[in-house]
């Protein structure tokens, strides 16, 4: 599911906005003075100088934490709307009051794949700001490597008025691919034969500075994306160690900074359900097989972090490997 949540603040200074009177202001003041102005361009200055102060007081920004993607990533923004009317309004009260756009190279619109979740009432006061989160990744075909560009539209019914964001750019990447393997999942009826999917990981090289790595899960043939799944950071030397257990559980331990390493357990359907940290220690860490043919993590020590998964109960930072590091919850 999209994240969704709105976030408000007291506004402060909003880029564009000018506090200094405009020139639709003098002349709508050079109006109220009898003989200066005929009847009809007063009329027009006045309705410019009304659309103007409008349009400077809702403002709409998109933002991004990257602009950088692969296709199927998830492509989380943030749209901030800026109230300065002087009204309080009412948002969010059908799915049309908040629509994103998203075009490719020579203005090509991409292909919806569903509406966005916006639906959702709230007050917006004035001099107050909204944040709405969502995903595009889900709603949009974003398949093709190259140049996008979104803008963002919010309606205020009350009003019959549109606002537009400015533009904000993104690419879709294609990363250099590390390993493969296809692999097969029980199907949906007993008896049936499995269903075949395949493990992809992936090296992308993020604003030509940090290199991230990448699994994803697709069919066979990639024509259909099953998950995308961000791992982090990775060293430019050395190669991730991939292993597949008896369920067809992920193993994958790669190194992430000078003397750490990362270590995950990710079920065919892309669920995390075991990150661990690791440091360069004596040895280096590596995966192995147990006694009973269990994947396990030997060498190194483990590092306890606030972003194991599962959260981690020890009260000691370092510890040795036990070798039973592979257990699956649920499984």
């Amino acid at each position: 599911m999209p994240e969704v949540g709105w976030h408000h603040g007291r506004h402060r200074n909003v880029p564009g906005v000018s506090r200094r009177p405009s020139a639709a202001g003098s002349a709508l003041a050079a109006l109220l003075c009898p003989g200066k102005r005929t009847r009809r361009l007063g009329a027009s200055l006045l309705w410019a100088a009304l659309a103007w102060q409008v349009g400077a007081q809702i403002t709409v920004e998109i933002e991004l934490d990257q602009q950088q993607f692969l296709p199927g990533e998830p492509l989380p923004i943030a749209v901030r709307i800026t109230n300065l009317s002087g009204q309080t309004l009412r948002l969010g009260e059908d799915n049309e009051w908040l629509n994103v756009s998203v075009e490719g190279q020579d203005n090509r619109v991409v292909r919806r794949l569903g509406e966005l979740p916006v639906y959702g009432p709230f007050t917006l006061e004035s001099s107050q700001r909204a944040t709405r989160r969502l995903d595009l990744a889900p709603y949009f075909e974003l398949t093709r490597q190259g140049r996008y560009r979104m803008q963002a539209t919010v309606r205020i019914a009350a009003w019959d008025r549109e606002f537009l964001s400015p533009p904000v750019g993104f690419d879709i990447i294609t990363g250099a691919r590390l390993w493969e393997r296809e692999f097969g999942v029980p199907g949906s009826d007993p008896g049936a034969p499995p269903v075949l999917r395949k493990y992809i990981l992936q090296e992308a090289n993020y604003l030509k500075r940090n290199l991230r790595l990448y699994l994803r899960i697709t069919d066979p043939a990639e024509t259909q994306i099953i998950r995308v799944v961000p791992l982090g950071a990775v060293v430019s030397f050395g190669l991730p160690q991939p292993q597949l257990d008896s369920e067809n559980n992920l193993h994958l331990l790669f190194q992430n900074g000078r003397t750490t390493c990362l270590y995950y357990v990710i079920r065919p359907d892309g669920e995390i359900v075991v990150r661990q940290t690791y440091e360069i220690a004596g040895s280096r860490p590596r995966l192995s097989f147990d006694s009973s043919g269990r994947v396990t993590v030997v060498g190194g020590l483990r590092r306890y972090s606030p972003t194991d998964i599962p959260p981690s109960l020890s009260g000691s930072p370092l510890e040795a490997p036990t070798g039973s590091t592979n257990a699956v919850p649920g499984s």
